[in-house]
């Protein structure tokens, strides 16, 4: 009877990692490699959000080691305030350090600025894209093209991000780039 209850497990193990593989073969492989950003260019002592009708889209931490962190989006002013808190108190980076696309990469040449994340996607696998831009000044950037990791897609954007100190800052630290 032992011996059947661990050749079960046995099966059970192989498939749980199987079928995690092949999640993980589905995502799209970031392009852009992590390098430590040791520009003062763009602040990195807070978050950088888009603002549109009131309410605050698309916020992005950017760490010193090359990490950036998709913070969410759609939040209200009171949103935010409950966002900042749940920073503070590491509720937000227990739930995004599992959560492979809150995670990317970011490089800034002279006044260029790239960053790659995962996106969610109706097929369940994570596709990765790419957005341009230029940085205004340490506290602005504008985003004007987004393109997709493996070239088949490109769409002209026209997102401005601002900057807004913070700390602390989640943790860069995750498990889906090293």
């Amino acid at each position: 009877m032992k011996i059947k209850v661990s050749i079960l497990l046995a099966m059970i193990s192989v498939l749980v990692i199987s079928s995690k593989c092949k999640k993980d073969k589905l995502d799209d492989k970031l392009s852009l490699s992590k390098i430590f950003y040791v520009g003062n260019g763009l602040r990195t002592d807070g978050y950088f959000f888009q603002q549109k009708d009131g309410y605050y889209y698309t916020l992005y931490c950017f760490y010193k080691n090359g990490i950036i962190l998709y913070l969410g989006g759609g939040y209200s002013q009171n949103d935010i305030v409950e966002l900042e808190a749940k920073i503070r108190d590491g509720r937000f980076y227990n739930f995004a350090k599992n959560t492979k696309d809150y995670w990317g990469v970011f490089q800034i040449i002279g006044y260029r600025i790239q960053f790659e994340r995962w996106y969610p996607s109706s097929g369940g696998s994570l596709p990765a894209y790419i957005r341009t831009g230029l940085i205004l000044n340490d506290t602005t950037f504008y985003i004007s093209l987004s393109t997709r990791s493996n070239g088949s897609e490109a769409s002209n954007e026209k997102e401005t991000y601002h900057f807004k100190k913070f700390s602390p800052k989640p943790d860069s630290t995750n498990s889906f780039i090293p």
